[in-house]
């Protein structure tokens, strides 16, 4: 947080490597976010992910240091993914976890894993935009349910019943009885 504090006061001061790193350090988290809640689409989650930084940027010098800087863009994320679709419709593209798949995985694991993931991410697209918002938010980035409250604009008590419910969703529509059990632990 200490290095944030100082990496926008070196940005608000006009310093373009201190915006360099900060891009480095948090691009890859709010462009995977992007991919999942794009349901894969890789060029429209480049595009929402260029524009959460450029929005970041033309925000910088309002931005209070009133906790994480990372929690800060996740909220401009979700707020851009939801402008996004109200305004656009646009065909689901189905997800491919390809890239994080191990290349030491063999060639049945590596198929049996891609499946899975794909099947994982068919049932997401299945939920309501909040609930996956939230699970999304919670198992591919480790947020903290109090974090995906503040993002999301709602109760600790409305996140853990969008995660729960979700999650009670995605056991339903995947048909398999251990899915709720290995996402909580």
């Amino acid at each position: 947080m200490l290095e944030d504090y100082i990496l926008i006061h070196k940005i608000k001061r006009g310093d373009t490597d201190a915006w360099e790193k900060l891009v480095k350090k948090y691009y890859d988290g709010i462009y995977c976010y992007c991919v999942r809640r794009c349901y894969g689409n890789r060029i429209l989650a480049t595009d929402l992910t260029q524009d959460i930084f450029v929005k970041l940027i033309e925000n910088i010098y309002h931005y209070r240091y009133s906790g994480k800087l990372y929690n800060y863009l996740f909220t401009i994320a979700v707020n851009t993914c939801h402008n996004y679709y109200k305004k656009k419709q646009i065909d689901q593209i189905e997800l491919n976890e390809q890239q994080l798949i191990s290349n030491r995985e063999t060639p049945i694991n590596h198929l049996e894993t891609q499946v899975e993931h794909q099947l994982i991410q068919e049932a997401l697209d299945k939920l309501p935009t909040h609930q996956r918002e939230a699970i999304i938010l919670k198992y591919y980035h480790g947020l903290k349910v109090k974090d995906i409250a503040k993002i999301s604009g709602v109760g600790v008590s409305t996140a853990q019943s969008r995660i729960y419910q979700g999650l009670k969703k995605l056991e339903k529509l995947l048909d398999r009885e251990d899915f709720l059990n290995d996402k909580r632990g």
